[in-house]
């Protein structure tokens, strides 16, 4: 009898091992992508549990997300960073507010630490944006870094900051544009 319930036990717990993962999947396919066409991107890449050991005992549940998405838009330094800042924010509403995945989140709530999110900026032919323009912004743990491309192919990073730095700048211009627009 004892060798009968740990036996059940083990499959129940394999079962429910891979139940975090069919979740965040289907989060990922019903709000991910409308949230990205919502903004005009195109989801490119994603995954769940990237940076994770999988012979965590935790490794049941959403530790973390990975994304990247296109984008069309031509972005400088000031509007990359912006871009950013709203997508992060937003998918972290999104992820927050969801019931379906809350419980399989390993934290909540979820913060930018547990998302891996880049964003990558091209003309309509499908090429890099060049030297004038951001390539790419993405966050990684707490560092956000801004890319561009040359015409040779090679690509420099021209920027580094904090979140929390980015976060306090986005917001600082969101005021001042506030107290500067009459009120209506």
């Amino acid at each position: 009898m004892v060798a009968l319930l740990s036996c059940s036990q083990s499959v129940l717990n394999g079962n429910s091992k891979y139940n975090y993962y069919t979740k965040g999947e289907i989060f990922i396919k019903n709000e991910v992508y409308k949230f990205a066409k919502q903004n005009d991107f195109i989801l490119n890449a994603y995954g769940i549990n990237i940076d994770n050991d999988s012979s965590s005992p935790e490794w049941n549940a959403i530790h973390d997300f990975y994304f990247t998405f296109y984008s069309f838009e031509k972005a400088n330094l000031q509007q990359a960073r912006k871009v950013l800042i709203n997508c992060i924010e937003n998918l972290l509403n999104e992820i927050n507010n969801n019931k379906e995945i809350s419980s399989y989140l390993y934290s909540a709530p979820f913060t930018y630490k547990n998302l891996d999110l880049g964003i990558f900026f091209f003309n309509k032919k499908g090429k890099p944006r060049n030297e004038n323009y951001i390539y790419t912004c993405a966050i990684d743990e707490d560092k956000i870094y801004y890319k561009t491309a040359y015409p040779n192919g090679t690509f420099a990073r021209i920027h580094e900051e904090t979140y929390e730095e980015s976060l306090k700048i986005v917001e600082s211009e969101k005021s001042n544009k506030e107290i500067k627009s009459p009120s209506e």
